[in-house]
């Protein structure tokens, strides 16, 4: 039941929004983007980063919590194209929870052969991700960053996926 429910959720965002998980990267410049920083801000959002082997087998868990969002009007159009979770009232203010789930597969193997002395099969190559974002695009194909999360350090093989849980908390 649960899959059927994440599969609808997922149709209906193809229709004006399609998710992505681009930005697992090892630089990122804060002051050269559109991200700012998200204290204070009407937003909360963390993602648990679920990084699995090519046979499906657990290597870690890692837990994100955004530290930067796009002040866009397209971070709400997103927000409010998901489901409310849960809803209330904290400190007299209406809050409202949405998840959405993103799966990141690595290529199977790197295209490109560095000459490192000890690596000479390229599909067992490892990298660092240091970033994760959200990344949504348009029905016109735009693509956003709208949240970013940093410091959190994972290595990935070319044949792992990972599969970000994330939940956003927003504030009126």
């Amino acid at each position: 039941m649960k899959n059927l429910v994440i599969a609808i959720i997922c149709l209906s965002l193809i229709s004006v929004f399609s998710v992505s998980a681009f930005g697992q990267s090892l630089y990122v410049n804060p002051d050269e983007d559109n991200l700012i920083k998200i204290k204070n801000s009407k937003y909360f959002a963390s993602s648990l980063n679920v990084l699995r082997n090519s046979n499906g087998e657990l290597i870690s868990v890692v837990k994100t919590e955004a530290s930067r969002y796009l002040p866009n009007p397209i971070t709400d159009q997103f927000l409010d194209s998901l489901p409310i979770l849960k809803q209330g009232i904290f400190n007299e203010k209406s809050i409202e929870m949405r998840q959405v789930t993103v799966d990141y597969n690595y290529e199977k193997c790197i295209t490109e052969v560095y000459q490192v002395p000890g690596y000479s099969d390229q599909c067992n190559w490892y990298h660092r991700a240091y970033v994760t974002s959200l990344g949504i695009n348009n029905d016109s194909g735009e693509r956003f960053e709208i949240f970013r999360g940093l410091n959190h350090s994972y290595t990935v093989k070319p044949s792992d996926s990972v599969t970000s849980f994330w939940t956003i908390i927003r504030t009126d």
